[in-house]
């Protein structure tokens, strides 16, 4: 072969490694790969780094103070929210366990009386849909799930927000006998409320859900949801769940919008088979959340197939009540 020949050949195989390593990577990604073989990365990786743990113990546990899961049976419904540690919230947190009689309004909330509570919270001029709220001039708690900006509703102290999807109050009844309880939450019900199981094309490896609270737990399957859409080529659900303004930037420097990376998908230029997320560590930060793991993917990139592996972290932003994936925070 003519060293022009080789040359070129080695330019081709050079683009198409190229594709395959990073295509995959969002904006402002650094990586550490796997020298033992190739390596790849899914879209919305950013600040890629191998997976560790940098966050002192200390940090994690106060996270874990500023904050409580609640468990709330609605019949034979089981939604869960995260609760604050205000003064009003600590004083309704003292009550339970609680059954109440809650009444619906509209498409809007289910609300009861309870003992009246010291009103030091957060106070909120109109409520958000998932809020849990104490409506201070009418002592009640109130459990707002819908028709978000289409009211006024002052007298408001949020204490928590509902982390379970608020599709379930739809179909409730205008009455219903709701026991409201601290969770202490069973792999089994983290199971039955997000079932990994549904996405067949991805592994979830290396992971004690039962040890995650209710928000981690949805943004890990917001990321395994996200994952799934890739391989059966769901624009539909991509869009979903990626900002219009998310920018995708290869490692060579070129950019691709949110349509330019779709449209590869779309038309099996990127052709995603089974992606495995291993040893996930999820960090949520008010609206702004994290899940740093090794991708395990199998993929066919502009005709070069292969299983490649990457460590990285995925970045996501709460938006309207629901976690969407987002470009990292410092971009």
């Amino acid at each position: 072969m003519s060293k022009n020949k080789q040359a070129k050949k080695c330019g081709i195989c050079v683009l198409i490694m190229s594709a395959i390593l990073l295509t995959f990577s969002a904006c402002g990604t650094s990586e550490k790969r796997d020298q033992k073989e190739p390596v790849s990365d899914t879209a919305g990786f950013s600040d890629v780094e191998s997976i560790h743990q940098e966050t002192a113990d200390t940090e994690s546990e106060q996270l874990q103070s500023d904050t409580t899961e609640i468990k709330l049976t609605f019949g034979n419904e089981i939604v869960f929210a995260m609760m604050d540690n205000s003064e009003t919230t600590k004083a309704f947190l003292e009550l339970l366990p609680l059954t109440l009689s809650m009444n619906r309004y509209g498409d809007r909330e289910y609300y009861a009386p309870v003992s009246e509570l010291p009103e030091n919270g957060e106070d909120i001029p109109d409520f958000e849909n998932g809020d849990i709220t104490y409506f201070v001039s009418g002592k009640s708690l109130a459990i707002f799930f819908g028709n978000e900006g289409n009211s006024s509703q002052g007298g408001l102290i949020r204490m928590g927000k509902i982390t379970s999807d608020l599709s379930v109050f739809e179909t409730m009844e205008d009455n219903v006998a709701v026991t409201v309880e601290i969770a202490d939450r069973q792999e089994g019900e983290v199971m039955q409320e997000y079932d990994f199981s549904v996405f067949e094309n991805v592994e979830l490896m290396g992971v004690d859900l039962s040890a995650m609270s209710g928000e981690q737990i949805e943004v890990l399957y917001q990321q395994a949801r996200y994952c799934q859409a890739m391989t059966d080529a769901d624009i539909v659900t991509m869009r979903e769940l990626v900002p219009e303004d998310m920018t995708f930037t290869h490692m060579s420097g070129r950019q691709q919008t949110r349509e330019e990376y779709f449209a590869d998908v779309e038309d099996g230029s990127l052709r995603y088979f089974t992606i495995g997320i291993d040893s996930p560590v999820v960090e949520v930060d008010g609206d702004t959340a994290s899940v740093t793991y090794t991708s395990v993917l199998n993929a066919n990139a502009y005709g070069a197939r292969g299983t490649y592996r990457m460590s990285g972290t995925h970045w996501f932003e709460k938006r309207q009540d629901k976690w969407l994936l987002s470009n990292a925070p410092d971009q």
